[in-house]
């Protein structure tokens, strides 16, 4: 299913801060308002997500070294 369409009218200054988001990014307009939609209401974008989760996952492994390091330590003695 295809995603719903909305049309809006915007001020000059906020369809030029879109095209200058555009050139810097490469994104498109649907992508950055999409986007600072996600963020006006709190709403976690994919990558947002995803950051989140490599972030969980670098802290278990962190976790998990810590233990075989510890495991090691004690294995040696």
């Amino acid at each position: 299913m295809p995603n719903p369409f909305l049309g809006v009218r915007i001020p000059p200054e906020i369809e030029q801060a879109i095209i200058d988001r555009m050139k810097q990014t490469g994104q498109s307009k649907s992508e950055i308002v999409i986007a600072a939609l996600e963020t006006y209401l709190d709403m976690p974008s994919c990558h947002q997500r995803l950051t989140e989760v490599e972030q969980r996952l670098s802290e278990v492994e962190s976790a998990l070294n810590t233990k075989k390091n510890e495991i090691s330590e004690t294995q040696s003695e």
